[in-house]
């Protein structure tokens, strides 16, 4: 077997700032989903995450959260309705078991309109090791951190990488990547975090991989484009229309916002201990 290394550098430019007035006519209200059926690597069962908001003008307020909405998961053992969490703001529930090939439809009715859309499970390779590297950053406040895993060539080649502190209301960088020229090979990259930021409140860093389609991959490129990498939540937020893989059945052209997911997921918690001396001095 083969082993890759390759390092992936992110650059953020600052600018000077002007204030300015803009006047914004904001008319074209939508329907916003962050929508997701996530399994661990390791378990049989799965669970289905669905935020439902509507959309806010320009420089508003943010999204203004659904609560009445009729939320449910068409398996092909039934129907599994989700309930809303009212201190999360997300409609949950337990799929008890999942496959990789049946599809799981997703629907969702509100103010006399259908929401649609479906996918299979994306089957994933499991995170082998996270270590923190010894490359310095232009910024003193970041870290290196080196990611290895294997990439099977029976495995999707798309991948979305979730960085953070793992708490309540805490936002995390996002990396999707593409494997290319790595499948069946094992391969490490490099991505930096800030210090400051991750280690704030927590002793660990969680680095978390999910599967994407090709679709997905094309869609959160565009996305994080827009926004950039570093904005919480990126399936459930949009600067201008962007269209998702939901469809709204009852008005072809009034289609939602964001996006549903079924994927599975790994993850790995790395300790501040475990980093090289004077890294937190």
């Amino acid at each position: 077997m083969k082993k890759y290394s390759f390092y992936i550098i992110i650059i953020i430019f600052y600018s000077c700032e002007k204030v300015v007035s803009i006047d914004t006519n904001y008319s074209d209200e939508r329907i916003v989903f962050d929508a997701s059926i996530f399994k661990n690597i390791n378990e049989d069962f799965a669970t289905a995450t669905v935020r439902v908001s509507k959309t806010a003008p320009y420089f508003g307020e943010n999204n203004t959260e659904i609560e009445e909405a009729d939320v449910y998961i068409k398996t092909r053992n039934g129907n599994i309705n989700l309930k809303y969490n009212s201190e999360n703001k997300y409609y949950t529930n337990t799929i008890d078991y999942i496959s990789y090939d049946e599809d799981y439809e997703f629907f969702v009715k509100f103010e006399n309109q259908n929401y649609y859309s479906t996918e299979k499970l994306i089957k994933i390779s499991d995170i082998e090791s996270v270590v923190f590297g010894e490359r310095k950053s232009l910024n003193k406040d970041e870290i290196e951190l080196l990611i290895t895993f294997t990439d099977p060539k029976e495995i999707g080649d798309f991948n979305l990488w979730r960085f953070g502190p793992k708490g309540k209301g805490d936002t995390y960088d996002y990396l999707v990547s593409r494997d290319l020229y790595t499948n069946g090979n094992q391969f490490t990259f490099s991505f930096f975090i800030d210090k400051t930021k991750y280690f704030l409140k927590d002793e660990f860093v969680y680095i978390e991989m999910t599967g994407l389609t090709e679709e997905g991959f094309n869609y959160l490129n565009i996305l994080t484009a827009q926004a950039g990498a570093q904005n919480g939540r990126p399936f459930s937020s949009a600067s201008a229309i962007i269209k998702g893989n939901i469809i709204n059945q009852s008005n072809f052209e009034k289609f939602p916002l964001g996006y549903y997911r079924v994927s599975e997921f790994d993850y790995f918690r790395l300790s501040k201990k475990d980093a090289p001396d004077g890294t937190f001095d």
